[in-house]
């Protein structure tokens, strides 16, 4: 099940008169969000290898770090980053102050601008698909996310913004990307594919850009993307 389809059907399945409020108030998309976390909370379901992950909360990660971020509160498009998640991140990418940031999954640029902004003496790498993949780019390893790629317009948040400058836009699969085009990287957001071959392909590279010593973040680690959180390909 394709995991559009796999959301749908756990939406559905979450619909109860909480979330049809939601719908009256919020309308469509607030309704969507209502009733899949009513699922979650109902059925308690976690994939085995998601409960294997450690849980540490934000202020374990900075310890006695208190990084001050740059955050405007607007609109967002279904497929960036929430804005709760986008504090964690920003929070943790500005306590550690990398020189140079790669960021697989540009999308629109809402996530590429705002860690732009928080660094304004950093310089941003993101790469996306090109624009009009080939056939053969398409088959290289299993995708997801085609409902994303098809409607996106790559790097639309930060284009014409001052913090452009910092920013590097690259078009590759990263199936054959030469990641040593992202220069010295050592803070990695991984927000790609999220099948497993992808996921492990990302990590891998980054994690050889870096010479093992860098800071990771991946995103979506829940029971919607296994392929995010599993350790086998046989997902």
């Amino acid at each position: 099940m394709s995991d559009p389809i796999r959301k749908v059907v756990k939406g559905l399945l979450g619909v109860n008169l909480a979330s049809l409020g939601k719908l009256l108030t919020f309308g469509p998309r607030g309704f969507a969000r209502a009733s899949l976390s009513a699922y979650h909370v109902a059925s308690r379901i976690e994939t085995e290898d998601l409960r294997k992950i450690p849980v540490a909360s934000l202020r374990q990660i900075l310890g006695d770090r208190t990084p001050a971020i740059t955050l405007k509160m607007e609109p967002l498009d279904d497929g960036t980053l929430p804005l709760d998640q986008a504090i964690c991140l920003l929070a943790i990418l500005t306590a550690e102050k990398p020189q140079e940031i790669l960021e697989i999954g540009t999308f629109m640029g809402h996530t590429t601008r705002l860690m732009a902004e928080c660094l304004p003496a950093s310089m941003i790498h993101t790469v996306d698909l090109p624009l009009e993949p080939t056939a053969q780019l398409e088959e290289l390893l299993p995708k997801d996310d085609f409902h994303l790629i098809n409607r996106r317009i790559v790097g639309r948040d930060f284009k014409g913004q001052p913090c452009e400058k910092q920013i590097t836009q690259h078009f590759a699969d990263t199936a054959q990307w030469d990641f040593r085009e992202a220069g010295h990287s050592t803070f990695f957001f991984i927000d790609g594919s999220h099948t497993y071959e992808y996921c492990k392909n990302d990590s891998e590279k980054c994690l050889e850009l870096c010479g093992s010593k860098g800071v990771f973040l991946w995103h979506d680690c829940d029971d919607d993307h296994p392929g995010v959180v599993s350790p086998s390909s046989a997902v």
